[in-house]
């Protein structure tokens, strides 16, 4: 009997690890981010920053965010890959934070 629970707990212990948030591309950190002014009205697919075009991932929050950025604007891009990457998606587009410094108070 202490062989079977030993067993069972080994593997509910093996099932939480794997099954785990910290397994698989779920938590991958995603660290390229490319910053810069829209150069092209938006449209459902692609965002242009400064001339260069970036693919939006389908269902993603760049997705959902898209369609409140205009021309001109200055925004931060989170990507899924290098930023010349020819798959590279973007995943997150946000407006630019400037930044203030202390220095000028």
């Amino acid at each position: 009997m202490k062989q079977i629970n030993r067993n069972l707990g080994l593997a509910a212990v093996t099932a939480a690890l794997l099954l785990g948030p910290s397994v698989g591309w779920s938590t991958r950190a995603f660290s390229d981010q490319v910053s810069g002014t829209i150069t092209a009205t938006p449209v459902s697919d692609t965002v242009e920053v400064d001339h260069h075009v970036f693919h939006i991932k389908a269902g993603s929050l760049a997705a959902q965010s898209l369609h409140g950025f205009s021309e001109g604007q200055k925004v931060d891009l989170v990507l899924d890959g290098p930023p010349a990457g020819k798959a590279t998606q973007v995943l997150k587009i946000s407006a630019h934070e400037a930044q203030v410094s202390h220095d000028a108070q």
